[in-house]
Formats: C-alpha cells, sequence, structure tokens
C-alpha cells in the first residue's frame, strides 16, 4: 500500500474529529450559559423576594413604641400596657383598679387602661392596613395576628378548666372581643388577616422577673405576633428544571 495515500487519508479524519469535538464544545458551552442565565434570573428573583420579606419584617418591628416593645430574643412584640386582674378574672372589666376592696381601686385609672388598650389595638390595625396599602409589597401576602395571653406564677390549678393556662387564653380572647365590641377592631374581618387567640399560662416566654417572692403580676400580660404569612416563595415555574 503506498504510504502517501494512508497519510492522506488521516489528516481528513483528524479535521472531522476536532470539528466534531468543537461542535460538541460549543453546544455544552451555549447551554452552560443558558442554565447560568436562568440561575442569575432565580438569583436575582430571590434577592428580590428577599429584600421585600425584611421590609415587611421591618415595618412590623417598628410598631408605635408608645405601646409595645419588639424582643428581638423571641421575636414577639410585648404588650408594655400593663394589666392588672382581680385574681382569677379575665374580662377587663376586672381590673383590680375596678375592685373596691383592693387597695388600688382606682376607676378613672382603670378606664384608662382600657383607652390605651384600644388605641395599641387601633395601632396594630393601623400597621396592618399601611401594609396592605402599600404598593411596592406583594399582594398575596397574607398577616398572622397572634394574641397570647400571660398568667402569674401562682399556680392556680382547680381542675383541668379551672387554670392558669385556660385564664391565660380567656384573658387573651376577652383582649380580641374587647377590640371587636369597644373599638371596632375585629381582625377577623379584615382582609388577608388571620387571627390565632392562644395562652400561655406560667410558661410562656419571655416573663418579667417577680417583684417579690409573691408578686408575679407584671406577668398578667398580652403577647402580640403579627407574622407575615408570605405564601409560596418558590421561584417562577418557567425557571424551575
Amino acid at each position: 500500500m503506498d504510504n502517501r495515500n494512508h497519510k492522506g487519508a488521516f489528516w481528513p479524519s483528524y479535521v472531522d474529529i476536532m470539528t466534531t469535538l468543537f461542535a460538541i464544545m460549543l453546544v455544552l458551552f451555549a447551554v452552560s450559559y443558558s442554565r447560568f442565565k436562568i440561575k442569575q434570573r432565580e438569583l436575582e428573583e430571590f434577592k428580590d423576594k428577599y429584600e421585600e420579606i425584611m421590609a415587611i419584617y421591618k415595618a412590623v418591628d417598628n410598631i408605635d413604641p408608645e405601646y409595645f416593645e419588639f424582643n428581638k430574643d423571641y421575636l414577639k412584640h410585648i404588650f408594655k400596657i400593663q394589666v392588672n386582674y382581680q385574681a382569677n378574672q379575665f374580662s377587663l372589666d376586672k381590673l383590680m383598679q375596678d375592685a373596691q376592696h383592693s387597695s388600688l381601686y382606682n376607676p378613672e385609672e382603670a378606664n384608662q387602661v382600657r383607652q390605651q388598650i384600644k388605641e395599641a389595638g387601633e395601632e396594630i390595625k393601623r400597621t396592618i392596613l399601611n401594609l396592605q396599602q402599600n404598593d411596592s409589597l406583594r399582594t398575596d401576602i397574607k398577616y398572622l395576628v397572634v394574641i397570647e395571653g400571660q398568667a402569674s406564677a401562682d399556680g392556680w390549678h382547680v381542675n383541668d378548666f379551672f387554670n392558669n393556662n385556660v385564664l391565660s387564653y380567656q384573658r387573651a380572647l376577652k383582649l380580641h372581643e374587647f377590640w371587636r365590641d369597644k373599638a371596632g377592631i375585629d381582625f377577623t374581618k379584615m382582609d388577608k388577616c388571620e387571627l390565632v387567640i392562644a395562652g400561655s399560662g406560667e410558661g410562656g416566654v419571655p416573663r418579667v422577673p417577680r417583684k417579690s417572692e409573691k408578686d408575679d403580676s407584671r406577668n398578667q400580660r398580652f403577647l402580640i405576633h403579627i407574622v407575615p404569612v408570605i405564601g409560596d416563595i418558590h421561584l417562577n415555574p418557567k425557571f424551575q428544571h
């Protein structure tokens, strides 16, 4: 066989191989670049969602400090208005200042406390409405309002129906009813808002240290949670693989 013909046939085959490899590399580059652009769009969408969520939480955290104090450790808004109930009572019409036999008897002060509670409810409502009316935020966001009642750690437990766990829940329920009936604030009727009523009894957190061994009255209070429910935070289906 002529060696010259053999060598001549080698180079076209080598060129074909290199051309094929180049075409494969070009396809791989195009696919990789396309996937990179998709991932870039996903990350940009995540960034937008994150910034939006942070803006919501910042707005919620900045609720009027006259009525609420935000606890960063437990992510809860503490109701700053001191509510002192008569023993084993849960109605806001039965504060210690309403009891004639109490040394704290002061009907005018009791009414002032109730007025402050009304104003605090109005502040929560105003905060949620401002968020809902903010055009820069997503329209599919809902808000979960949790009213958590607490009770003094006095060990009151008559039975399963008369104890501090139930009492703290009843106090939270009556707060909701007070806002609804006395101030016309009903979170269950607000658009894109859900209300949860809870009682943590003596075990909720955070707790205020006792004034004395026998006085735990400062824990007769409420904790308010305003939780943005972002909903479906998955990326646009067209970006899914």
